[in-house]
């Protein structure tokens, strides 16, 4: 970053994770981190768990599908939010 006076810079990459669109933005991320060091920067996966009242479950699957792709283009979350619906 270019200022020295910015203590926290909060930025959201929304849309979804895999599709051609987003890869641009998420390897900005993944080069973020590695210049500014992975202890300074706080990466949230923010996922929404679907809950399937007539099988009285959630289905994970997506989830899971999305952290996996993040690794494989060597984004790590630091810490995952998930919201049941």
């Amino acid at each position: 970053m270019e200022s020295q006076d910015v203590d926290v810079a909060i930025c959201e990459i929304g849309g979804t994770v895999g599709d051609i669109e987003s890869l641009p933005f998420l390897e900005a991320l993944r080069q973020f981190r590695q210049q500014i060091g992975k202890n300074n920067v706080l990466v949230i996966h923010v996922t929404l768990i679907p809950y399937l009242s007539q099988a009285g479950e959630v289905k994970t699957k997506p989830t899971q599908h999305s952290v996996g792709r993040l690794r494989e283009i060597g984004s790590f979350p630091t810490c995952s939010s998930a919201a049941r619906k």
